[in-house]
């Protein structure tokens, strides 16, 4: 035995709960993904641009006086808007964001130490579920401060704690597997 505990050896209650629980989680990853799509997209420009500040529009660059008439507004003609982040949403994501994340590796390591998988993996592995969480708001916070450049790391971080979550997903399900565990029972 490798880890902490066998998960394979394991009270039926816990590998129910284990399983449920990678379920449930990655139940959550599909909508964390159709949500990202959506709002940020999946490329660093499209990222950068709801992170990024706008440039601010000053009032010295204004015309002082407008010949405008009012017109009626037509909403179909009118693009679907660009979602911006702003600080305060940037801190109210990273309050609870950070702590999920954090949550969640913590449970993912709970598991990786049921399986039994060598040491350096399980390290690697469950470094990656920490940082991945701790570097997605890096990047974000760091796109804030106008350095669009780091939409990358978010991105990255996205697609490893997705990684993280499979090799989890995968380890447990072949170390539950039935047939897997009687061929363990008779030997």
């Amino acid at each position: 035995m490798n880890g902490l505990y066998s998960l394979r050896r394991a009270d039926p209650s816990v590998r129910l709960g284990t399983v449920l629980f990678l379920l449930l989680l990655g139940y959550s990853y599909v909508f964390a993904f159709l949500m990202v799509r959506h709002w940020a997209g999946l490329t660093p420009s499209t990222v950068s641009s709801v992170y990024v500040p706008s440039p601010q529009l000053e009032e010295s660059h204004m015309e002082m006086h407008s010949q405008s008439t009012t017109q009626p507004l037509d909403f179909s003609s009118l693009a679907h808007a660009q979602h911006q982040v702003d600080t305060d949403l940037l801190i109210q994501d990273s309050h609870i964001h950070i702590m999920i994340y954090a949550i969640v590796a913590g449970l993912e390591t709970l598991i990786i130490l049921g399986l039994e998988w060598g040491r350096a993996w399980r390290n690697i592995v469950i470094t990656a579920a920490f940082v991945s969480g701790g570097l997605d708001f890096a990047g974000q916070w760091l796109m804030k401060a106008g350095i669009g450049g780091f939409a990358w790391l978010t991105i990255l971080s996205g697609w490893t704690m997705a990684t993280v979550y499979l090799a989890v997903l995968a380890g447990t399900l072949v170390a539950l597997w039935p047939r897997h565990r009687t061929q363990e029972r008779t030997a």
